[in-house]
């Protein structure tokens, strides 16, 4: 059970829970840890502790029922574990599958480091298809009150992060620099506005 301990006492100083609170989480990581999957069933069965799986499976399940977890904190949390540097390149990104006739619909917001985006905030979309301008304004708005003193390098967002407000948005003189993709047929105006070209003749010479 020492790695309960060492786990608990790594999330004391992040998280202000209830010491019952952090050693339920502590030992819900390392049956994540054990089993890989997410399915209750199958980690009531690595549970380490004395209890059946069956009372594991009921003590899950009213965690995640009852329990409102702050995730502003959660991510200061997980920000403070990667130690990574400033200045920060964040992404953003959706994710959509269905369970069932349930559509599971995220907007996440990573923190990139050595190729790898770690998730630090994320918006829940009760809708299938693209994020709007106002998720993610939100999104990113949120993440500036949780670091209000972050280095920003760039957000850097896929092709499909489009919208007249949204870009209004980022090009804002206190907006944090940006990195989108642009699809090859988006017509681009010229700074006069006279002009537009397919962004594929724009940029030709890249």
């Amino acid at each position: 059970m020492n790695e309960i301990s060492r786990i608990q006492a790594a999330l004391r100083p992040h998280l202000p829970w209830h010491g019952a609170r952090l050693r339920f989480l502590a030992l819900f990581l390392v049956a994540l840890f054990r089993v890989e999957k997410v399915n209750l069933d199958k980690l009531a069965t690595v549970f380490a502790n004395q209890a059946q799986s069956a009372s594991s499976y009921k003590r899950l399940t009213r965690f995640f029922r009852g329990f409102a977890v702050d995730f502003d904190a959660i991510a200061r949390a997980v920000v403070s574990w990667a130690q990574i540097p400033e200045p920060w390149t964040l992404s953003l990104d959706r994710t959509n599958w269905c369970f069932g006739t349930l559509n599971i619909n995220i907007l996440m917001l990573g923190l990139v480091h050595e190729g790898v985006a770690f998730p630090v905030m994320w918006t829940m979309l009760d809708k299938r298809g693209n994020s709007n301008s106002d998720e993610r304004i939100d999104l990113v708005e949120r993440f500036g009150r949780v670091f209000p003193n972050a280095q920003i390098h760039c957000l850097t967002g896929d092709r499909g992060f489009v919208g007249k407000e949204w870009c209004s948005f980022l090009l804002l003189p206190k907006a944090m620099p940006f990195r989108l993709r642009l699809r090859h047929s988006d017509r681009i105006s010229s700074r006069s506005g006279k002009h537009r070209q397919q962004g594929g003749r724009v940029f030709a010479n890249l």
